[in-house]
């Protein structure tokens, strides 16, 4: 019996095309799997709106597939249920699997790696894909060009069984001629190009949605679009999708967007700002903003600008301004690059934790101690990049990112799959937790043990690991980070340089560069779980720190004073973003564009603002069935409270409110 039909027998159709030629080409194979997935899934039901597809992704309402794309990953399997169905065939799958190396290390914070990513939706809605057609069936006979056919064939069986569903279920003949024509020709107004954006980003696996001020304008006539546009929304929010930027030049696009995400979760809103932004935007986003969601989130566009420019100083102009935020926050170039996004992850309080306890008895000042620290920590972080590269090097030869390869420039022109270099731009963005907790560690351990030495080192861990009332208290009453505290803050400078030196000594596969990002958006839970108390006042498994704001309760002195302390960090070399939260009282949102404004002009980057008072937050803990649909910002994205656990809900609350 061939493994096609020992697959297809088990209803595993993805995987039966998989394996139905098992001498092509790796991109054959993987765009055929994408095939039989298309032919043989349930798509969902139509739900009477103006835009179709709709609902869960076929690759995540099919309740008894066991092997299955993703837009990420190429697939994800569930292992028992694949071996429930067969153990032979999940042999099969799980030796396809094991082809690529790497993950999890100890030090893996939210996502391993990662591929978040746009297609390029300006060039799909301006040639239309019959154009893609076109330049692939242009190219020489070989297996990308044979991968990249089979993608196509795919995509039409989607659209074509996509009408099917419209017409039997009796959908709007607007909707239903709409969709006869796009996403294959360009559009003709801007419902059809709405129309043509949706069937994109679901054929792409409902990642990001990108952005729409930019590349919906000339199909743009004044037109009321907000209910529009919170519909495409709702199919970004139930696939758990993710990020999409607006501005820096804003329009009634931008207006529309901002208004269709009040009380939103996703997409994550990223607005591009400038000294030059409209009151009118500022006054939008205050609005959004005040009604708990956090979005938009606030980002320095001539700060970012001028980073990528310094780091890719051949990058045109045209390109440059393609920068978008994908994933939760991480920079790239929409439409034109691969980046690995959250694609490792650094633990600094892990290796700092480990660090303490082994050699604090031993280093005769803090000057060696700080010196042990660095040099352990640039070894994990060389150690993790090596780990990568190898996950990044056994995917780019094993499994493919057929659509991607598809629907991201320059791909087909290279004849270069996705993974293996194909796109113009390439980097990869690893996740630095624990930051701020090493900041404040040196800190407390520079002044109770060697400038005022009041404990030796052993006392020092043993009072800290019995969480002894006056260690605590003499621990609190060190300088910290968050109050504009210079000699503090120069600790954190200097981390920081050395973090992204480190990440420099390697280029990642396969090419390009790595890249430091701080967003923990829910992980900070996880990522303190396996680390024994710290001199920041942690206790044993509690929460880090959440991205670049202070630990909770030492930002004493206000917003500014905070924001002194984060912008005193080199954030143009943390380039994957460097995510800060605050929490604002309603009553002090009309503040807001003068805060964000002064605090971008002193090098701050990117800034996300929760409206939400500690009286709803504890109404919300008490009464969660009055809740169902409050959105709160978290590290990089929003959420609703509701699904966040009883640790993320309280770190929520102990956010300073300013």
């Amino acid at each position: 019996m061939s493994l096609y039909k020992e697959f297809m027998d088990i209803g595993e159709y993805y995987a039966a095309g998989l394996f139905e030629f098992p001498e092509a080409g790796v991109e054959e194979r993987y765009a055929n799997g994408l095939k039989r997935f298309f032919e043989n899934a349930r798509l969902p039901a139509y739900d009477g709106g103006a835009l179709y597809p709709c609902g869960v992704h076929p690759y995540s309402c099919q309740p008894d597939l066991a092997l299955y794309p993703h837009y990420c990953n190429t697939h994800y399997m569930n292992h028992a249920r694949m071996k429930e169905k067969s153990e032979v065939c999940y042999h099969i799958a799980l030796g396809e699997m094991n082809k690529v190396t790497g993950f999890p290390t100890p030090h893996t914070v939210g996502g391993a790696g990662w591929t978040h990513s746009f297609p390029n939706y300006q060039r799909v809605l301006t040639e239309g894909l019959n154009s893609y057609r076109a330049r692939v069936e242009a190219l020489p006979e070989d297996d990308f060009k044979r991968g990249m056919l089979l993608v196509l064939e795919a995509m039409e069986i989607y659209h074509r069984r996509s009408l099917e569903v419209l017409r039997e279920a009796n959908a709007p003949e607007k909707l239903i001629a709409a969709l006869e024509r796009v996403p294959y020709e360009s559009p003709r107004n801007i419902y059809e190009a709405l129309v043509a954006w949706n069937f994109v980003y679901y054929m792409d696996g409902c990642d990001d949605i990108g952005p729409l001020d930019r590349h919906l304008l000339p199909w743009y006539k004044g037109e009321d679009l907000v209910e529009l546009i919170r519909e495409l929304f709702r199919h970004v929010d139930v696939n758990d999708g993710w990020s999409g930027t607006l501005g820096p030049d804003c329009n009634g696009i931008t207006r529309d967007c901002i208004r269709a995400i009040h009380n939103g979760r996703r997409p994550n809103l990223q607005l591009l700002v400038t000294p030059d932004t409209p009151d009118w935007v500022w006054e939008e986003a205050i609005a959004s903003i005040g009604t708990s969601c956090g979005q938009p989130a606030l980002y320095n566009y001539a700060l970012y600008q001028k980073t990528l420019h310094d780091l890719m100083p051949d990058i045109p102009e045209e390109d440059l301004k393609r920068m978008s935020f994908g994933g939760c926050t991480e920079t790239m170039i929409e439409g034109l690059s691969a980046v690995g996004s959250d694609d490792a992850g650094i633990n600094t309080a892990l290796v700092f934790g480990e660090w303490m306890r082994e050699a604090l008895g031993r280093c005769e000042s803090y000057e060696d101690f700080l010196a042990g620290y660095k040099k352990k920590l640039r070894k994990v972080i060389l150690e993790t990049l090596d780990i990568l590269n190898a996950h990044r090097r056994t995917r780019a030869m094993y499994r493919p990112s057929v659509v991607r390869s598809l629907l991201m420039d320059d791909c087909i022109d290279n004849r270069t799959e996705f993974q293996a270099g194909g796109t113009r731009y390439m980097w990869s963005v690893i996740n630095v937790s624990g930051l701020i907790n090493v900041i404040d560690s040196l800190s407390v351990i520079r002044t109770l043990v060697y400038e005022n030495k009041t404990y030796t080192a052993s006392e020092f861990i043993e009072k800290m690991d019995g969480r002894d009332p006056e260690f605590l208290h003499r621990a609190k009453a060190c300088p910290a980070y968050g109050v504009g505290n210079e000699t503090v803050d120069a600790i954190g400078a200097d981390l920081t340089h050395m973090i992204a030196d480190a990440m420099g000594e390697r280029e990642c596969y396969p090419r390009g560069s790595f890249f430091p990002v701080s967003n923990q958006f829910t992980t900070y839970a996880d990522a303190g779980r396996r680390i024994d108390a710290t001199p920041d006042g942690r206790g044993r498994g509690e929460p880090l720190c959440d991205s670049m704001g202070a630990i909770h309760g030492n930002d004493t002195d206000g917003p500014t004073a905070l924001l002194n302390s984060v912008s005193h960090l080199p954030l143009y070399r943390i380039i994957g973003t460097p995510i800060t939260n605050i929490r604002i009282s309603k009553a002090h949102l009309p503040m807001l564009k003068s805060l964000v404004l002064a605090y971008m002009e002193q090098g701050g980057m990117q800034l996300q603002v929760s409206c939400l008072s500690r009286e709803e937050i504890l109404d919300a803990m008490d009464h969660p069935e009055r809740h169902e649909n409050l959105v709160v910002r978290i590290g990089g994205f929003s959420e609703y409270f509701n699904r966040l656990s009883p640790e993320l809900k309280q770190s929520v609350l102990e956010r300073t409110e300013y």
